[in-house]
């Protein structure tokens, strides 16, 4: 999410950062005390939502917003004043919303929900097979407690959705149809990690099995699987053993 935040006051300006910040921790932040610097940069990035002084220096606010519209039209512009005299003028700019400093966490927050343009966001977890498995969480590896949590997720992964139970993971991960004490201390790890990082929507949990739900994460391998890809693979979750017998191949779809 691309944010450009546009104060001639650098205190303001830093305040209005901070609240941003604290409600929109993975945007990315452009600040500008100068508007036509703000605009110059607009004319070569998209802008996903524009918070704007009102009175500037050089170019106003209303005036930068129907720049910026003109330039991009589904931004979404937020103007931050101290005046509340200019508030039908700034509707009549299209605005989402009206705020008035000294803006707020909770303003920020909601503000963003009542943005003229909703905002396209893209899913948090991401399943690399090809190759080695990899898995991420805002484009940061995820990190887990136990070294082999990694390896319960790539099966689950593996499985294509399927609900897998404890006595079929542990004979495949272990060889071991009665080591149950060590995969539950790995499906434990699994679903604390997954809730510190708010993404259990990812994951199916039942009382004797788990399951990867498909439709909240992005996976190569499973976009392999509904053919989209249209390249055959090289190589799949190479660190593991159980991804060589599992990968299909479509060989009526993919040219030879």
């Amino acid at each position: 999410m691309n944010l450009l935040l546009i104060d001639d006051e650098p205190l303001l300006l830093m305040q209005l950062e901070g609240a941003v910040k604290e409600v929109l921790p993975d945007g990315q932040l452009h600040s500008f005390v100068k508007a036509r610097e703000g605009l110059e940069y607009a004319k070569t990035e998209k802008v996903d939502v524009a918070f704007l002084d009102i009175q500037m220096r050089g170019i106003d606010g209303l005036s930068l917003a129907k720049e910026l519209v003109t330039l991009h039209p589904d931004t979404n512009i937020v103007f931050c004043t101290g005046f509340v005299e200019y508030a039908l003028d700034a509707y009549d700019a299209y605005a989402s919303d009206y705020l008035l400093k000294p803006i707020s966490p909770e303003a920020i927050r909601k503000a963003m929900k009542r943005l003229r343009h909703p905002l396209k966001v893209g899913k948090r977890v991401k399943f690399s097979c090809f190759g080695n498995f990899e898995a991420f969480c805002d484009g940061k590896p995820i990190s887990f407690g136990l070294s082999r949590t990694k390896e319960l997720l790539a099966y689950l992964v593996d499985r294509n959705g399927a609900e897998c139970r404890a006595t079929e993971i542990c004979a495949v991960l272990f060889e071991d149809k009665l080591n149950t004490y060590y995969y539950h201390k790995l499906r434990g790890d699994l679903i604390k990690t997954f809730t510190e990082l708010g993404i259990m929507d990812c994951l199916r949990v039942t009382h004797g099995g788990l399951a990867i739900n498909r439709d909240a994460v992005d996976c190569d391998y499973f976009d392999y699987r509904d053919r989209k890809i249209k390249e055959k693979p090289m190589e799949y979750m190479t660190q593991y053993t159980f991804g060589e017998f599992t990968l299909p191949l479509f060989s009526n779809f993919f040219p030879t």
